[in-house]
């Protein structure tokens, strides 16, 4: 545990330098009469979230009945590097460590380019196009873990890309191409997406999405195997296993705010075509409500949904419930399972959270032992720098 140690400290104390302020202008300040000048403005953000994860045998490989785990969930560090009003460059870095394994990665690493009318050029390390929650931050969410529907079938974050997009208040549209790894023989894609918002009012607002993505997966192996939302848990719920051609994604969303309440629903269908021709199909979804007990309403703009900030001293608390289902069963092969959720957040100050989330599955067809059952209990603590 050394190196996570001496990684750690220098994530703290790199943070801890910044967290008087997160922007940085290099240049001096522009005059009380212009705009305020965005040449050479660096911003700096990180946070820290650690916890624990308690589960039974149904998140477990080998059936334990109980299972508990201490984590450092995610160590972030993030630079936004702002040249001119034009040129934008963007370098996550994500530590996190599960069980004994420990990893350092690259999150977002993209050069942005805002110069002409009709949208922005990113090109680099970046996520694709598709999925309210998966484009949601990860401090931004209001569970621990993403849902089971959107952690099988959105994709995630590319190794290299090219993306066009453009983001309005009431309106926003994104497609790119990706690779989904440095090897040119990993999957390819076209993945795109665009949301609207008819109603967006100071009470409220309505929002509708709709993203798509063709997946050339050049004879490569295909497989979905998920946790659960559950982070330390094992590999559980599993799809059949054999090589594929394509892959053809559709993604359906639904999402609003009005006054505490808050609603988010997604759906997703997937098709794939095996190297024999012959198709699978699988599906999923959720649904997720959330209300605050304290009076907050959730901002909302540009397509997603903002941190929350907090109307009193003590904070603000939140409940949260979230039902989500897939079904990976096709030519008599693989498993449906559905989980039910129900948690509890606590926000203080936009720098500081608790989530508390408490977890309900339940698994038919394929499963990797005889008696998959067992609830889970996942804690987290969050810090923002």
């Amino acid at each position: 545990m050394q190196l996570s140690r001496l990684l750690l400290v220098s994530f703290l104390a790199t943070a801890s330098l910044h967290s008087q302020a997160q922007s940085v202008p290099v240049d001096g300040p522009s005059t009380e009469d212009s705009e305020p000048t965005r040449d050479n403005r660096l911003d700096i953000n990180a946070y820290l979230v650690i916890g624990l994860d308690d589960y039974g045998a149904f998140h477990d490989k080998e059936g334990t009945e109980s299972n508990t785990h201490f984590i450092l969930r995610k160590a972030k560090l993030g630079f936004d590097y702002e040249f001119n009003n034009a040129w934008r460059a963007e370098l996550g870095l994500d530590y996190s460590i599960e069980r004994d394994n420990q990893s350092l990665d690259v999150g977002d690493a993209n050069i942005d380019y805002r110069g002409f009318d009709f949208g922005n050029i990113q090109i680099g390390r970046m996520l694709e196009p598709f999925g309210f929650e998966r484009l949601d931050g990860f401090s931004s969410l209001m569970t621990n873990e993403r849902s089971l529907a959107t952690s099988v079938f959105a994709p995630g974050r590319s190794s290299y890309g090219l993306r066009l997009n453009n983001k309005k208040k009431s309106y926003t549209w994104a497609i790119g191409i990706f690779q989904e790894a440095s090897d040119p023989a990993s999957p390819r894609s076209i993945t795109g997406r665009v949301t609207a918002a008819p109603v967006r009012e100071p009470q409220g607002a309505l929002h509708l999405g709709l993203a798509a993505s063709y997946r050339d997966f050049q004879d490569q192996e295909f497989q979905i195997k998920d946790e659960a939302e559950v982070f330390s848990a094992d590999n559980v719920i599993r799809s059949a296993r054999f090589d594929a051609k394509d892959v053809q994604l559709i993604g359906a969303e639904l999402a609003g705010v009005y006054h505490s309440l808050t609603f988010s629903s997604e759906a997703m269908t997937q098709q794939i075509t095996q190297t024999n021709d012959r198709r699978w199909h699988y599906s999923g979804f959720y649904t997720q409500l959330a209300y605050f007990l304290t009076g907050e309403q959730r901002e909302y703009s540009k397509g997603e949904f903002k941190r929350v900030k907090p109307l009193r001293d003590i904070g603000a608390v939140e409940l949260v419930s979230r039902f989500s289902a897939v079904d990976l069963q096709d030519n008599g092969i693989g498993a449906k399972a559905q989980i039910l959720m129900l948690g509890v957040n606590y926000y203080w100050k936009k720098r500081f959270l608790i989530r508390l989330n408490y977890l309900i599955p339940d698994l038919s067809g394929n499963a990797l032992h005889d008696d998959p059952k067992g609830e889970a209990i996942t804690l987290r603590a969050q810090y923002r720098f």
